[in-house]
């Protein structure tokens, strides 16, 4: 186990590849055409006054994958934009720092160690495979058990009934099936030689997304019909706390939950919605999709586990709803304590609580102690509890009742580090960093003398990190404007294209004036599409963290050397110089014939399939009639077998993608847009509209597709 610790953020960002930044802003474009689409598309019918309006309904923030129709007046507008990936220009960026940053990714992409974060700090740990596999395995069986994969079958079956009944079938898909991974507690003794591990289940009830939304709804509600103190960040805490008269004749109690989320029941939840029944009204439908959501199973290696009691339910900290579910019960828990005492004295935020008592001695103090002891362990719960206190560290900040002050507050040991200066962010997020910690500091700082003291230990890590700006005092005016202005929402869509500095080309100037240019005030989309309702923000690329964690995927699932490439009996007419049997690749198809002046053709196609499956299609769309549509090669093919000419057909791999997961990008969809957009053959036979298509790849992980 060899320690590595990076003195620098691992949120900084490398200056990526010419390739790497292309695919990303290929999948930016075809996101905004699609958004442009829909809106134009929605316009039109509603301005056919024969047409209903369609019917609203809540799709839970889920987003569909249908792909819109083209748009005539959008046609001139899209060519344009993509024609931006040609007109790129790139520069060398001469930097120590990303000099820095490039060693390390080489470092780690290099390596056939996996690095492994620690818990509490900003350390890293490289682990050969076989440690880690030992280390994940203890961790996972010290808790549960092995489960036959038709449990995770009849999980989906009935998350399908759930969708259906909300009418999102097409837009959600099944559970995801993410390898669960481990953290290292390296701050615990004995560390090097009995080290202890954090296991996380990164695997999600995709039911939670609806089970978010209708908690989120339950919980508000409840909040404004109670009254009470749930607090969701230090603002609300710093609020409850200057309310406070006479401070001076209080004292603290704080007190934390034990794994919260872990020790929530099936009897708590049950309790905790009951309670909510008699304030506001829950449906039953929607108390199914809340009580779906709980099960939950954990996966490695393609075996799936469920906990040792043999129950499915589970609140995991990963879990879509997983935070609202906990508040629900925080508010259930509250409620139960302000039947004893004064609930304006008692906050609770997620599972940390502080509650204040006025006059009180060690006994009575010792009593209220046991009687919070009681009340969580009724429910299952496990408290730490300390009395008596007058000044506390609550979240980041220290509260202290004898002067009536606040400060900011840093956990012992906790290193500070912030995003580099030369960080490949957009300079809109650096220019903003420092102006935002001192926002912050100064909002939970009492007075400058104390934002003075604290600003210390933030201004000296951003001078590590490359920043000149000086920490200021600059408390905010938090009364309210006694005239608020009226500000019109508009439905504003964004083109978030990649940030990269060895990017010479202006891409947010050259999208602007594309906009300005096709749209005229005198144009049909004029008030659809303007520059007050199309907008640019730049999205970052990957940072060294995203880094870490995709090599290591790619050597926890690194794939044993194919045996055998080719199966075709006779190896020298092998369609693809003996790799037939390559899967998930993007190919080049190259058609000749003895036709006079005939000029080569070419087809940029995909394969997700082994290639020989791909071809056997081609082949079949080749010599039958009824199948010559299937793809712009075969329309060509008979084109050129109807002039009785002789076709002839070659292919070539033009790149290996990784295979397509539920949650990430299609690398052989992008891969494949961007190798027809960089080709500059003009024979090329794919067609512009191929650029905007709804992935095919991803139609196996939609829940409407599961097999029931």
């Amino acid at each position: 186990m060899e320690k590595c610790n990076f003195t620098y953020s691992t949120k900084n960002i490398p200056i990526p590849s010419e390739r790497q930044y292309k695919l990303q802003l290929v999948e930016k474009i075809e996101a905004l055409i699609k958004k442009m689409r829909w809106k134009a598309v929605f316009a039109k019918e509603k301005s056919n006054e024969n047409k209903e309006e369609p019917v609203s309904k809540d799709n839970f923030g889920l987003k569909s994958d249908k792909c819109p129709p083209p748009v005539k007046e959008l046609i001139n507008f899209e060519k344009d934009l993509f024609a931006l990936l040609g007109k790129l220009k790139f520069r060398k960026v001469n930097c120590a720092f990303q000099k820095k940053l490039n060693n390390d990714v080489k470092n780690i992409r290099s390596s056939n160690s996996t690095w492994v974060a620690a818990d509490k700090t900003s350390n890293f740990y490289k682990l050969p495979v076989e440690r880690y596999e030992q280390l994940v395995s203890n961790s996972i069986t010290a808790s549960y058990k092995k489960v036959n994969a038709n449990i995770e079958q009849k999980i989906n079956k009935n998350g399908k009934k759930i969708a259906d009944n909300y009418n999102i079938l097409d837009r959600i898909q099944v559970n995801g099936n993410n390898d669960s991974f481990i953290t290292l507690k390296d701050h615990k003794p004995n560390f090097e030689n009995n080290p202890t591990t954090r296991l996380i289940n990164p695997a999600k009830n995709e039911v939670g997304r609806i089970s978010k939304s209708i908690l989120q709804n339950i919980n508000t509600k409840l909040r404004n019909n109670l009254q009470l103190h749930q607090w969701n960040n230090t603002s609300s805490v710093l609020t409850w706390f200057n309310n406070i008269k006479s401070k001076s004749k209080y004292k603290f109690m704080i007190f934390d939950i034990n794994n919260f989320y872990p020790s929530i029941t099936s009897n708590l939840l049950n309790d905790s919605i009951n309670f909510a029944k008699q304030y506001i009204d829950i449906n039953v439908k929607d108390l199914d999709t809340i009580k779906h959501a709980r099960k939950s199973l954990l996966f490695y290696n393609n075996e799936s586990w469920m906990k040792k009691n043999g129950n499915l339910f589970d609140v995991t900290m990963g879990a879509y709803d997983g935070a609202e579910v906990c508040e629900l019960v925080g508010l259930f828990l509250l409620h139960q304590l302000s039947l004893k005492y004064d609930k304006n004295n008692i906050g609770l935020y997620r599972d940390d609580g502080l509650a204040i008592f006025k006059d009180i001695n060690g006994h009575d103090a010792d009593k209220i102690r046991k009687d919070f002891h009681k009340t969580f362990k009724d429910n299952g719960l496990a408290l730490d509890i300390r009395c008596n206190l007058k000044i506390v560290n609550f979240l980041d900040v220290t509260l202290d009742l004898n002067n009536s002050t606040y400060k900011p507050y840093t956990k012992p040991n906790d290193e500070t580090k912030y995003i580099h200066a030369n960080s490949n962010h957009p300079p809109s997020i650096i220019k903003q960093l420092p102006v935002s910690i001192e926002n912050r500091l100064s909002s939970i700082s009492c007075d400058k003398k104390t934002f003075n003291e604290a600003a210390k230990h933030y201004q000296s890590a951003l001078i590590q990190s490359g920043y000149t700006y000086k920490l200021n005092y600059n408390p905010q005016n938090t009364v309210p404007d006694q005239r608020p202005t009226k500000k019109r929402k508009r439905k504003i869509i964004w083109f978030n294209p990649p940030y990269s500095k060895n990017v010479s080309t202006n891409v947010g100037k050259y999208f602007l004036n594309l906009v300005k240019k096709h749209f005229p005030k005198e144009h049909t989309f004029h008030k659809l599409f303007n520059k007050n309702n199309l907008k640019i923000s730049y999205s970052c690329m990957n940072n060294i963290n995203t880094i870490i964690n995709a090599n290591n995927q790619k050597i926890k699932n690194k794939q044993p050397a194919i045996l055998q490439e080719c199966n075709c009996i006779k190896r020298n007419e092998c369609p693809l110089q003996n790799k037939c049997l390559t899967s998930n690749i993007v190919y080049k198809a190259t058609i000749s014939s003895n036709y006079p002046n005939y000029k080569n053709k070419t087809y940029i196609g995909i394969s997700e399939t082994k290639f020989k499956l791909r071809y056997a299609n081609h082949k079949k769309s080749f010599n039958h009639t009824k199948y010559k549509n299937d793809s712009e090669l075969s329309v060509e093919y008979w084109k050129l077998k109807e002039m009785n000419a002789n076709p002839n057909i070659t292919f070539s791999i033009l790149k290996r993608c990784p295979p397509t997961k539920p949650s990430s990008k299609c690398y052989l969809c992008l891969n494949e847009k961007l190798f027809i957009l960089e080709s500059k053959n003009e024979h090329l036979l794919n067609k512009r509209g191929e650029l905007v298509t709804k992935c095919r790849h991803k139609n196996k992980f939609k829940l409407c597709n599961h097999k029931t």
